[in-house]
């Protein structure tokens, strides 16, 4: 929790993660419902035309049978034997029998067929190896009992050995009279309707069912095929009639069967297991067939979940995505953010140089945000060192002020007194120092001029380092070089001595005892390069980045070491602006160089004369 509250990258993730994740959630809840609805209704159109196509097959394979009752009138010799009232001899039997076996040789799933004569009360029975035979009634007035009346229908379902075959029941009519002269039933095995059949059939949905007759009489299924667990009539029900089964889904079936007065009846029976899809029809014989296929409720909820699974998979992705998406967004706005807030910080610290990134061609806000800090940052960085040299004008001014309380004739003239009365002593070392110091003093009380040649600089330091060796002896070592054209550069005042200044104190005075100093001034077309170079104790690293941090956040570095460079680099800054560049490199007790470029400008150039007259 501690961690949400303070990243706003978590927040943001999490809040993405949530606006997205609850509308997904609802989303799959209402897609669930409706897909399943939809897949339900899609398989029930689906198995309905499917068994439309199945129907049509089985009334043309039911009309063929049908037909083979007919076939008698292609034989005008077997058409006349059937006609006669007189009993037929033995070979006019035998020769029925043989037409009769002609016209059904080639139906190989048709069992035992049997023909009775209506006019001599003779049955003639071929097949009769294959089943029982299937004893006709006399006809009595070429009309059978009324026991018997089931033959009468032309399909009916019997059973062998307890396994459905369906009845095939086909009088023998006079063309002239009209009247039966014969009747024929056969027995069929469920052959080429278990073919048609199978087609309906997968092995993910549930069974069929093919049902005869108005009172639904189970003919074929193919739960009898399949391990399965789905709902299935019992074998011991086959004899039985659908009210007698038991089965809910079927007695509502045959009601609905019996109410519509269709010729083709189709429609769908929920259960809690499943739903039933059923095709009802009557052919022009008044059979009727009626398919039943079932569909059990978890191949539809596996095919709804399969579809939700492959959705959620997406959202999932979608959700990784987002939140990568989030995290890179957040994280390279917070980059940026942070970026403000360590300029800010600079600020804070008095470092107004601070760096600015390319302004894309279309800002965005934090675009302008950063411009405009920049913006900022200039404006402070030119109101401090206005107010900067307000106070430097202001000290200068104190300093002036109690220059000018003190006479510099005074000490002009009490040093003066004090060389010649050396002069008299004959202390002419003394009198030497004495005329240095002088001349050291009316350079540093001179508050007249602020920008003095590099030739004056040059003689004030020469004059210092007379004073310095006279003290130091051997132990001081010190060479300049500078070419002439470039002691008449301007430069502001006291920016040699200084520098020289550090390297004894800090180099000599804090080192080994021994130093040599060398001033390099080299001239070139833009700028004035001044090296100060010694092999005292020099910097370490973490003094001239001291130095750097001081004078990028333009404070002097408030540490005892580096006061007087700092000053400097502080008052060249001022005085040169962005032109002004300085470096330091130290290796300790070897070679330390404070390395100043001066931007060389000829307007400000100073004449020879004019230093001379200066002078």
């Amino acid at each position: 929790m501690k961690f949400i509250k303070g990243s706003i990258i978590s927040k943001i993730i999490i809040s993405l993660i949530v606006a997205t994740t609850v509308p997904f959630i609802i989303s799959n809840y209402l897609s669930y419902q409706i897909t399943g609805k939809a897949i339900k209704r899609q398989l029930v159109e689906l198995n309905q035309n499917s068994m439309s196509i199945t129907m049509s097959e089985l009334q043309s394979y039911f009309h063929d049978l049908s037909l083979l009752g007919l076939t008698y009138f292609s034989d005008p010799e077997l058409v006349r034997l059937l006609s006669e009232k007189d009993p037929q001899t033995p070979a006019e039997s035998v020769y029925i029998a043989q037409r009769l076996e002609k016209i059904y040789a080639n139906y190989s799933e048709i069992g035992a067929v049997s023909y009775k004569s209506a006019l001599t009360n003779k049955q003639f029975n071929i097949r009769d190896h294959y089943n029982s035979i299937v004893t006709i009634p006399d006809f009595k007035n070429r009309e059978m009992s009324y026991a018997h009346t089931e033959l009468k229908q032309p399909f009916q379902v019997t059973h062998n050995n307890r396994e459905p075959r369906l009845r095939v029941n086909k009088p023998f009519i006079d063309v002239f009279t009209r009247e039966v002269i014969g009747f024929t039933t056969f027995d069929i095995k469920p052959l080429q309707i278990r073919k048609m059949l199978t087609s309906l059939t997968t092995s993910e949905q549930g069974p069929v069912y093919l049902f005869i007759g108005n009172n639904l009489e189970l003919l074929y299924t193919t739960a009898d095929e399949r391990d399965s667990t789905e709902p299935a009539l019992s074998q011991t029900t086959y004899p039985e009639t659908i009210q007698k089964t038991g089965e809910a889904w079927q007695a509502e079936l045959n009601q609905r069967l019996h109410t519509s007065q269709l010729l083709t009846d189709k429609g769908e029976l929920q259960t809690p297991e499943g739903s039933y899809v059923y095709l009802s029809k009557t052919n022009e014989n008044g059979a009727i067939m009626t398919i039943v296929r079932f569909i059990p409720l978890s191949f539809i909820n596996q095919a709804r979940t399969s579809a939700l699974g492959k959705t959620v998979s997406i959202q999932v992705i979608s959700i990784i995505f987002v939140s990568i998406l989030a995290a890179f967004i957040s994280y390279y706005m917070l980059r940026r953010i942070k970026i403000i807030l360590r300029h800010i910080k600079k600020l804070q610290m008095g470092n107004f140089q601070l760096q600015r990134m390319p302004v894309p061609t279309t800002p965005d806000e934090l675009d302008l945000l950063e411009i405009r800090l920049h913006e900022m940052a200039g404006e402070l960085d030119e109101l401090w060192n206005k107010q900067y040299r307000h106070q430097l004008e202001l000290s200068q001014a104190r300093l002036k002020m109690l220059q000018a309380q003190i006479n510099p004739h005074f000490f002009y003239n009490t040093l003066q007194s004090i060389g010649t009365l050396a002069i008299k002593s004959k202390a002419y070392d003394v009198s030497d120092r004495l005329a240095e110091f002088a001349a050291l003093f009316r350079y540093s009380m001179d508050i007249e001029n602020e920008d003095v040649s590099l030739e004056e600089e040059i003689e004030h330091l020469q004059h210092y380092m007379v004073l310095q060796q006279g003290r130091y002896k051997q132990k001081l070592q010190f060479e300049l070089d500078c070419p002439d054209e470039a002691r008449y550069i301007p430069i502001p005042k006291m920016t040699l001595q200084p520098l020289v200044e550090n390297s004894i104190i800090h180099g000599l005075e804090r080192g080994n005892g021994q130093i040599h100093i060398i001033v390099s001034v080299v001239l070139t077309k833009c700028s004035l390069l001044i090296k100060v170079i010694d092999n005292g104790k020099g910097f370490t690293d973490q003094q001239i980045e001291q130095i750097k941090v001081g004078y990028n956040e333009q404070v002097i570095v408030s540490e005892r070491r580096g006061i007087g460079l700092s000053n400097v680099l502080k008052r060249l800054m001022l005085y040169y602006g962005n032109e002004f560049n300085w470096s330091i490199s130290s290796s300790p007790f070897k070679k330390t160089i404070v390395a100043l470029s001066l931007p060389v400008e000829s307007s400000r150039g100073i004449q020879e004369d004019e230093v001379i007259d200066r002078r």
